[in-house]
């Protein structure tokens, strides 16, 4: 019973999302849901919702598909991650919430997906994810993460290399212990300023490299809202995961509707609803483990990522200057 009541919360969800974001990102490139793609008239709210409602009144044009498709695609994510919530897809050694998951942490994560979709939808529309979006999300994530102390996936320092941690358990600062409100805070913001970083700074190497912008500011933005919702941890592994994300959903696209290119923004997004499902399976290894525990590590290795991010784009801007004459 309670997943059916998630399933309806996904409907509204995923309805008030699309409306959202079209009402932010349709003006200037009418898709059929807030504007009518034949006329750009501004379309009543009711003819998203309502089935039947689905030409203008003014052009006859048909309304987009759009909402209806959302709102069953966030139903359904909505209910099943619920299910794996209930499950333990996020169950850690480390971490012992006082209250149930479902109390807390199911809201709390269920909010970044409403954002994660309402972002999504704006992106597929104007390639713009606005900031009427991400910064509420974020702000909403750091005052929860404050006023709570107890919503993050793993906390924001955990050691598993002592020698005795199998007597022990992995060392834990004591200042996170003494003060769990402050902690909330200092996990969500070093989260949010880990995942803009990072992208940040891929941006600004695409831009040196190609001339160009590759990455847009919006998903800069993203990844801070993302960030402070997930910390700073699960933001590596969603960096880490959306590049096999885009191949998937670059190729579907391909397939579906012959474009050879898409927004990164929906990338990422699944990125973070991949390692939301998935954080149990992800954290528990051992290695893994030890390695977010080392910050020598940590750093060589996104120093490492970053330079072969640079070498690929050096690639990149060597085949855009090559003549067509020779690629042949």
């Amino acid at each position: 019973m309670w997943l059916i009541v998630i399933f309806c919360v996904g409907l509204v969800a995923g309805w008030s999302a699309v409306l959202w974001a079209a009402s932010l990102a349709e003006e200037a490139r009418p898709a059929g849901i807030r504007w009518c793609r034949g006329c750009a008239a501004r379309l009543p709210v009711f003819s998203a919702v309502v089935p039947w409602a689905g030409h203008c009144s003014g052009c006859r044009a048909r309304t987009s598909s759009g909402p209806w498709l959302a709102a069953v695609g966030t139903a359904c994510l909505f209910a099943f991650f619920a299910y794996l919530l209930e499950q333990g897809c996020q169950t850690v050694t480390e971490v012992r919430p006082a209250q149930a998951l479902w109390q807390a942490r199911l809201p709390f994560h269920l909010l970044l997906l409403f954002l994660l979709v309402t972002a999504v939808a704006a992106d597929l529309i104007d390639y713009v994810i606005p900031d009427q979006i991400i910064l509420p999300g974020t702000l909403a994530a750091l005052l929860l993460s404050f006023a709570s102390g107890d919503l993050q996936l793993i906390h924001i320092w955990v050691d598993w290399s002592d020698e005795m941690v199998q007597v022990y358990g992995p060392w834990l600062p004591q200042w996170m212990k003494d003060h769990q409100h402050l902690h909330g805070l200092a996990w969500s913001l070093c989260g949010a300023v880990s995942g803009a970083s990072l992208v940040w700074a891929g941006r600004v190497a695409a831009n040196r490299i190609l001339g160009f912008p590759a990455i847009g500011f919006g998903d800069v933005t993203l990844m801070a809202m993302i960030g402070a919702f997930m910390g700073w941890q699960p933001v590596l592994c969603v960096l880490a995961v959306s590049p096999l994300a885009g191949i998937v959903l670059g190729l579907a696209v391909f397939v579906l509707t012959g474009r050879g290119f898409m927004a990164f923004g929906p990338c990422l997004a699944a990125g973070a609803v991949i390692v939301l499902c998935t954080w149990n399976a992800i954290w528990e290894q051992q290695g893994l483990r030890i390695i977010f525990g080392h910050w020598p590590t940590i750093a060589g290795l996104i120093l490492g990522a970053f330079w072969l991010y640079c070498l690929l784009l050096l690639g990149v801007r060597w085949f855009r200057s090559t003549p067509v004459s020779r690629l042949r």
